[in-house]
């Protein structure tokens, strides 16, 4: 600390009301005056009385100045109204010029908590980082119990500028102890004169004091945790973690889920053509016969006409073939041809036919009709094979997840699969897994996912989901420990950043 940063008593510090310093402590007058008074003295041969330090106070004040500190030490509602007590309310019976409030963050490791006339200071400064090494190397642990009075510039270093520059040497710290002798802090009194007894017997009753006003307000327990090592709680805290990472947990997957039917019954196109008009509602019931929709039947019709007329002339021929083919040899050679012919055109009539029956499509079984949309269906070109709608039994469902490849794990069937619905996020339904695609394929969003099915598991009183209903499945896969579950994902995103 420079000689300029610091400063001596001043009437605000008298009063006990802090102001606002950016760490460095600042207390009456300027040390620019307190060297110019010094100085002035020397010359003129004659001592000022402030350049000794504070006056000494009458008994009766220092009587009267302890036992009003008493009283508002138990009135102290909170730790910072007593620590602003503890610095700034003892000038009248010890008679310092500066007090620092100090307590202990570990065995060995102090921490300044308050500066008198300071009501905040900057931690970093260099003056108080210079405390807290001082305070670290006079407080051993065989000084940490009495009373320790020094000289700090006698006992600084050459290099050391905070202790050479700080104008008020005399220091002595008075321990803050527990009733069961454990010492939770000091406080430090720093002034120009040499300590006598009469100040410290007035310091050690103040401290005893607030001692016992401090273990009243936070309680023993909470000294004793301060005085506990850092470095043992980051060890033990350490163990704990390395333990808790060998726990056995399952691997588990969350992935978007839908309720499906189980074993549909599928409706496909029978015959190509466009859909005239489709005779049902989405998600309807509809029993075994029912009519599901229609194809456009214009052509169908036409075809079956023709294929009937050609049925007709091909019959003709064959008729006079046979009555001509007893007196007319070369008829009786064409009667065969005839015949084949007449054979031919009742398949193309059979044929057209049946694709006339096949324009209307009716329900191969009862159930729900499951489908998107009347209006995407009608007047829709469509091909042999191709899926319009499904038949399913509302009591058999099932639930289909789309496993992206970026959470893939591995899958045994029968794992256990819990199933969250979002029209029920705080009940969890469970199922048991069935089977999982070898191969990744985009679901409806895109992206890459494996296609796994699960059925559920239900218990006595509980409802079947209904089919259609979406929301977020647990998937459950082999046990693993936690540490692995933990950083499974960055590793392996990792891996893929750096290639090893």
């Amino acid at each position: 600390m420079t000689l300029s940063a610091a400063t001596t008593q001043d009437q605000s510090s008298q009063e006990g009301k802090p102001r606002e310093h950016s760490g460095v402590p600042a207390e009456g007058l300027a040390v620019d005056d307190e060297l110019k008074v010094q100085n002035s003295a020397k010359v003129s041969g004659q001592v000022d009385e402030r350049a000794k330090g504070p006056a000494a106070a009458r008994s009766s004040d220092v009587a009267n100045a302890l036992l009003n500190l008493e009283r508002e030490a138990r009135r102290a509602e909170t730790e910072a109204e007593l620590n602003y007590l503890m610095v700034n309310g003892a000038r009248v019976a010890v008679q310092y010029r500066q007090a620092i409030l100090i307590m202990k963050s570990g065995p060995k490791k102090h921490r300044v908590q308050a500066v008198s006339s300071l009501s905040a200071f900057d931690r970093n400064s260099t003056f108080i980082r210079w405390v807290e090494r001082l305070t670290d190397r006079k407080l051993s642990d065989e000084n940490a119990s009495k009373i320790v009075a020094f000289d700090a510039r006698q006992e600084a270093e050459d290099d050391d500028l905070d202790a050479t520059a700080y104008p008020f040497a005399q220091v002595v710290f008075l321990p803050l102890t527990l009733r069961d002798g454990t010492v939770f802090g000091h406080l430090m009194l720093t002034r120009e004169s040499e300590w006598d007894e009469r100040s410290f017997v007035a310091a050690a009753r103040l401290c005893e004091t607030f001692s016992h006003a401090w273990e009243a307000l936070m309680g023993p327990k909470r000294a004793k945790r301060r005085l506990r090592s850092k470095n043992l709680l980051v060890a033990c805290a350490a163990i704990a973690v390395i333990v808790i990472g060998f726990f056995p947990v399952s691997l588990t997957a969350l992935a978007p889920a839908e309720v499906t039917p189980a074993n549909p019954i599928v409706v496909a196109a029978p015959i190509d053509g466009a859909i005239q008009k489709v005779e049902v509602d989405p998600n309807t019931s509809v029993g075994e016969g029912d009519l599901l929709f229609t194809y456009s039947d214009t052509e169908l019709r036409n075809r079956l006409k023709l294929a009937g007329q050609a049925v007709s002339v091909a019959e003709a021929r064959y008729q006079q073939n046979l009555r001509t083919s007893f007196s007319d040899p070369r008829a009786k050679r064409e009667l065969a041809i005839a015949q084949s012919e007449l054979q031919l055109k009742a398949g193309e009539y059979d044929y057209a036919r049946e694709l006339l029956s096949k324009s209307q499509v009716r329900a191969t079984t009862s159930g729900l009709v499951i489908f998107s949309d009347k209006d995407s269906w009608t007047g829709r070109p469509v091909s042999v094979g191709e899926r319009i709608m499904r038949i399913a039994d509302p009591s058999k469902v099932e639930i289909t997840v789309n496993l992206p490849v970026s959470d893939a794990i591995v899958l045994k069937e029968g794992a256990p699969v819990e199933l969250y619905l979002d029209s029920n996020p705080l009940k969890s339904i469970d199922a048991k897994l069935v089977s999982a695609s070898f191969h990744a394929k985009p679901d409806g969003q895109g992206v890459l996912s494996y296609q796994v099915r699960a059925e559920f598991m239900p218990s006595e009183g509980d409802v079947t989901p209904r089919i259609g209903l979406r929301g977020t499945a647990k998937v459950s896969g082999e046990t693993v420990s936690l540490a692995y579950y933990l950083f499974r994902k960055p590793l392996s995103a990792i891996r893929q950043w750096t290639g090893y």
